[in-house]
């Protein structure tokens, strides 16, 4: 069996939520993994993986009006610079070089993908983020400064990776042969559900700010009871119930709700889609990923898109929830299985193949994989 090395970028939950279901597929097939992560990704893996989960200092960013500041950002991470260095170089010389990987996987997370890079240990690049840099899209010109500047940061993490496997809700055409589309996973709760229609809409506000002006926009719609998670409080004023933060709560009223409304990441993108919740989708400013999944999700009739939550923007939204979900062949609707397909496919492709098939899921006399140092 190998010694597999997953490290996972510590913004966002879906890094942390897929770095879950993966590396249990990768400990379920025999290998031995180290989870590396950072913020709240490495909170999250140490509640489940404990003393397998090793911190790494990873760069975080800096909101200001539910949009990234990028010189708040920047000086941010900056500061933290040389602790960085020492911390990751400890990690790197008394971790990673006694464990002696066969294998990096790295979903967004530099620093490990560097160290592979420099002490040639093959690895796999696997996150969504990399659908800027491989794949022929359509942008718009407006976008053009955000494009350039989302595309030379996803060019930094994952340098001359193995492959790179990219988890997306859409095709699109490959700029190169080292990089394959694998469709979206969503977690093993969101499977157990079963979808229904109780008549409200969720809104799913990311940024926590802005109460009164979204308040001042659901009211205008008094027939339509609204969900609406973001603010982590327990209230309600008119047609508008607030929700303390609840991983239950929050998927039995995804299961039953009407629509939803809130930004593109592709954690809850996939979610809606398994689901076939059709979605009202407000890309945070500053983050080119999520423009991007916002004008698919329109070109592709999942929903609609919308730079700010209006009056007008929501009475589209709500006019069109009756409209039968789309049959499109360039959608990639949720498939845990078909994800698992790709990865296989792609690791039995390594220069020293190994296998995610569970053991007790192989044919007898089957024969194991091999990994260098085995």
């Amino acid at each position: 069996m190998a010694r597999i090395i997953y490290a996972v970028a510590g913004e966002g939950f879906g890094h942390s939520s897929r770095a879950h279901l993966i590396g249990q597929r990768f400990l379920d097939a025999g290998h031995e993994v180290m989870f590396v992560a950072s913020h709240k990704a490495l909170l999250y893996l140490r509640s489940i993986y404990g003393e397998r989960v090793r911190e790494i200092f990873g760069l975080s960013f800096t909101y200001r009006r539910g949009r990234i500041d990028a010189p708040r950002t920047f000086l941010r991470n900056l500061l933290k610079s040389m602790q960085s260095h020492s911390g990751n170089h400890r990690l790197f010389k008394y971790a990673f070089e006694p464990f002696d990987p066969d294998l990096v996987v790295t979903d967004f997370e530099p620093f490990t993908g560097w160290w592979a890079w420099r002490h040639r240990v093959p690895f796999i690049s696997l996150d969504n983020e990399h659908i800027l840099t491989v794949c022929r899209l359509q942008h718009r010109w407006r976008h053009i400064v955000s494009r350039a500047s989302a595309t030379a940061v996803t060019r930094c993490v994952g340098i001359r990776a193995a492959t790179y496997v990219v988890p997306n809700f859409f095709k699109a055409p490959l700029k190169t042969d080292r990089a394959i589309l694998a469709p979206p996973i969503v977690r093993p709760a969101v499977m157990k559900l079963t979808a229904s229609d109780g008549g409200h809409v969720i809104v799913y506000w990311t940024t926590g700010t802005e109460e009164s002006r979204l308040r001042a926009v659901l009211r205008r719609f008094p027939d339509q009871l609204f969900y609406v998670y973001g603010f982590d409080r327990k209230f309600r004023v008119g047609n508008c119930v607030f929700k303390r933060a609840s991983t239950e709560g929050f998927l039995e009223d995804l299961a039953s709700a009407r629509g939803v409304v809130a930004s593109a990441g592709l954690s809850l993108i996939s979610e809606c889609m398994y689901l076939r919740k059709k979605m009202l989708i407000l890309p945070l400013p500053g983050q080119y990923e999520q423009t991007i999944n916002a004008h698919y999700i329109d070109q592709l009739g999942l929903g609609q898109s919308a730079r700010r939550l209006d009056e007008a923007t929501l009475g589209r939204f709500l006019g069109r929830l009756d409209e039968p979900m789309p049959h499109d062949d360039r959608i990639l609707w949720p498939d845990n299985e078909g994800f698992f397909d790709v990865l296989e496919g792609v690791l039995g492709h390594l220069a020293r193949p190994l296998s995610i098939v569970p053991a007790s899921a192989r044919s007898p006399g089957a024969a194991e994989p091999v990994a260098s140092g085995c």
